[in-house]
């Protein structure tokens, strides 16, 4: 408990050195807003550097970021230590620039401890400064000439464009305000492309196996509606509707607005065959029967017709009778929908990340510019060089690409995608274990006992088969007095 006292003083001291050396020279120039130092208990520290009208509408930094081992800038600043321990992590937020007025820019630093060669994280310092103070010191200097001879080419100018990436591929800063906290790919894929394909970023695709997409059906719900005091009335105009309609229907009173007139016709014939018996057969059209044929009736015949009631004189042929097939059975059976879709289903997402890989940009041991160009993307074959640069001590890297060059640009997107996997021939999703690299081994051997397996009294007895002796003993009692 003493140590622990102790080592919470000393960061508190180093935390006062720290704030006075920021306060010394010269946050109005950086416009810093805030300091703090966070350890595994919480923000453990704070200090505001501005005044509450400079802060914006946005909730104050400690409250919302009160579990600070949760945070990202705590994960990223420890993280970061592994890979260059004197370096500040700098991240803005996602999309801040289309989203935020006044974005601020977070600046952390990881502080270790180490004690008989373990090393542990103490401690994230951090820091909070505007987003434009940066970006105007980051144009001033970019856009003047501190060498002896002339430029030719300023990021001022035209002709090239600059950007300050993390290590991510995000925008930290940018000519355009807008691109502020954007994937660089969404701007730029083809230099990004280049990029990955040079070895500065590495593209690091995640599956989430567990994804849930849209089934393209809206959310309902079971619930009733909620009364408003306008409902009544609603109600109200409805019943009459409902009235009047069936009103109008019950006196036809569409037929006497628009009258249809009509005319009476002729009866249709009434076909003889329809009185005959039973046992009577009246063959179809086109069959003819032993006792017809083609030569005219004779008058006697006529007469004989004549006298049996039934003129079949200009008699037209009945119609033939439908009977649905076997073949027609389809169009007779019910359809019934069996799949009930919900608002989500279960599917599986990939999305692509990219991590700066800073040993490519630091071969000789100091971060000399690494050049490169994109060559036949147009049509007159022209070239596109582009620049990249370490900034020491930080997560950041200077980009510098020319846009003379009309080059086509993609853009590449970081939003998890559904990847539709190969079905059976059931129709069932076929997961291939080949596609990930999962480190598995079999075990060295079988451990099936643990000597301490004993000392556990809180397994229990559910399973066990025990003989009751009471149950034995009642048994036999009641087996003497039946005897």
């Amino acid at each position: 408990m003493y140590k622990i006292s102790l080592f919470r003083s000393v960061l508190i001291c180093n935390f006062v050195y720290y704030v006075a050396r920021v306060h010394s020279q010269g946050h109005h120039m950086f416009g810093v807003t805030l300091t703090f130092i966070a350890t595994r208990s919480g923000l453990l520290r704070w200090r505001d550097h501005g005044t509450a009208n400079n802060r914006g509408p946005e909730p104050h930094f400690s409250e919302t970021n009160k579990k600070a081992i949760d945070e990202v800038w705590y994960k990223r600043a420890i993280d970061q230590h592994n890979i260059e321990p004197e370096s500040f992590v700098f991240s803005v937020p996602f999309n801040s620039g289309a989203g935020l007025d006044r974005p601020l820019i977070t600046a952390t630093h990881a502080m270790f401890v180490e004690n008989k060669g373990h090393r542990a994280a103490a401690a994230v310092v951090g820091i909070q400064f505007q987003h434009s103070s940066i970006a105007s010191h980051f144009i001033n200097i970019t856009s003047a000439c501190t060498g002896m001879t002339g430029c030719k080419k300023t990021c001022a100018s035209d002709d090239l464009d600059c950007y300050v990436l993390d290590n991510n591929g995000f925008i930290i800063i940018s000519e355009q305000s807008h691109h502020t906290g954007q994937f660089f790919g969404q701007t730029d894929g083809t230099i990004m492309d280049s990029l990955v394909q040079d070895g500065i970023y590495k593209k690091i695709t995640i599956v989430d196996n567990q994804g849930a997409c849209h089934s393209g059906i809206e959310p309902g719900t079971d619930s009733a509606s909620s009364l408003r005091p306008f409902q009544p009335i609603v109600w109200l105009v409805k019943w009459l509707l409902g009235r009047l309609a069936w009103l109008a229907i019950e006196t036809n009173i569409y037929h006497v607005m628009f009258p249809e007139w009509i005319q009476a016709q002729d009866e249709d014939p009434i076909y003889s065959e329809y009185d005959l018996g039973p046992d009577e057969f009246v063959p179809d059209q086109g069959e003819k029967t032993t006792d017809q044929s083609d030569k005219p009736m004779t008058d006697s015949e006529s007469s004989d017709r004549g006298s049996s009631g039934n003129d079949y004189k200009d008699m037209p042929p009945h119609p033939p009778l439908y009977v649905p097939s076997m073949k027609n059975a389809e169009y007779f059976s019910p359809v019934y929908n069996r799949t009930q879709p919900g608002i989500t289903r279960t599917c599986r997402k990939s999305v692509d990340l990219y991590v700066l890989q800073p040993n490519r940009l630091n071969m000789s041991g100091s971060f000399n510019p690494l050049k490169g160009k994109l060559t036949n993307c147009h049509a007159t074959g022209c070239e596109r060089p582009f620049s990249v640069q370490k900034i020491p001590h930080s997560n950041l890297i200077l980009l510098v690409v020319d846009t003379l060059c009309p080059c086509g640009s993609k853009q590449l997107s970081i939003e998890p995608q559904e990847v539709r996997m190969a079905t059976d021939e059931s129709g069932q999703p076929v997961f291939n274990c080949q596609d990930q690299n999962m480190f598995r081994r079999r075990t060295g051997k079988c451990i099936n006992y643990h000597p301490e397996e004993i000392e556990i009294k809180q397994c229990g007895s559910s399973s066990a088969l025990l003989v009751t002796s009471y149950l034995i003993l009642l048994s036999m009692v009641t087996a003497i007095w039946i005897t």
